[in-house]
């Protein structure tokens, strides 16, 4: 189990409050940061779970717990929107284009699995058509990385994890995102243009949702890892499949449907957390 705040953690005392208000073994503990504990537990069962993971959600303190057999990973996979960065990239894109639509709303209700996201897509590229192929150089201007995120994928590297972000974004935005960070692998949807405008059509690559399952499962097997093997992270509807599947799914800041089905979260903290999840000392950071 571990568990990462904001403010300084005391061990001793989480120690002392896990094991008299839940009764639960503790064989071993340890500090990764000053804001950062893990503990290896035992006795723990789904009640009692379901129980703590309430009582330091009301402290604000994100809570991860997982099998330590498997914990060692090789692949981190993730979504890129509003989980690897802050923004919408198409959502920005159309705006910027001068489109006045409430794609902020349909967006939300596709991410909470409302809408089917191939729809949501569709529209939003056919909305783009005869517009100026240099937008997207405005949106990558506006492009914010989410705390955390370059610190993440620089350490994943040098741990030589394979790191792949996929998206039902689109290139060459994906591609900006990915190479800055440093991602080894990146997949997307594209754009299609003529005379250097948008067609208002695209190649729909991550267009379905289960396409960034099918991906997975895919470089799993061709890279021979085991789903218990990766760690993955994302925030919407079309990422609950790579989330279930893997051997460690977090959601980062997510929509309800990704709340309401995958157990461990960020809410509070930042990226770097999912290094802690890993196991990983904050003196091994790479900055």
């Amino acid at each position: 189990m571990t568990l990462v705040s904001l403010e300084f953690l005391n061990l001793d005392e989480i120690e002392k409050y896990l094991s008299h208000n839940f009764s639960i073994s503790i064989n071993s503990k340890k500090s990764l940061s000053t804001k950062c504990l893990d503990f290896e537990i035992n006795c723990l069962n789904e009640k009692k779970e379901e129980a703590i993971r309430k009582y330091f959600n009301s402290k604000k303190i994100d809570i991860c717990i997982q099998d330590l057999n498997f914990r060692d990973k090789k692949l981190f996979i993730s979504d890129m929107d509003a989980t690897i960065i802050g923004n919408e990239t198409l959502d920005d894109l159309v705006k910027i284009a001068g489109i006045n639509a409430n794609i902020d709303e349909s967006t939300k209700l596709s991410m909470e699995g409302k809408i089917d996201i191939r729809t949501t897509l569709d529209v939003r590229v056919n909305y783009l058509k005869n517009k100026p192929k240099e937008l997207i150089n405005e949106v990558i201007k506006k492009i914010k990385f989410n705390p955390g995120s370059d610190i993440l994928i620089k350490t994943l590297n040098k741990k030589n994890y394979l790191t792949a972000l996929i998206t039902g974004g689109f290139a060459p935005i994906s591609t900006y995102v990915s190479e800055r960070l440093g991602f080894k692998n990146v997949v997307s949807n594209e754009f299609e243009f003529a005379n250097n405008k948008f067609t208002g059509k695209y190649v729909p690559i991550v267009a379905t949702k289960n396409a960034k399952l099918n991906y997975l499962k895919e470089i799993c097997t061709k890279k021979t890892i085991n789903q218990k093997k990766v760690v993955a992270i994302g925030d919407g509807a079309n990422d609950l499949g790579m989330l279930n599947y893997s051997g460690l799914g977090i959601g980062y800041n997510a929509h309800q449907i990704v709340k309401d089905n995958i157990k461990n979260q960020i809410f509070y903290t930042d990226l770097r957390s999912v290094l802690f999840f890993l196991g990983i000392n904050e003196v091994e950071f790479i900055k």
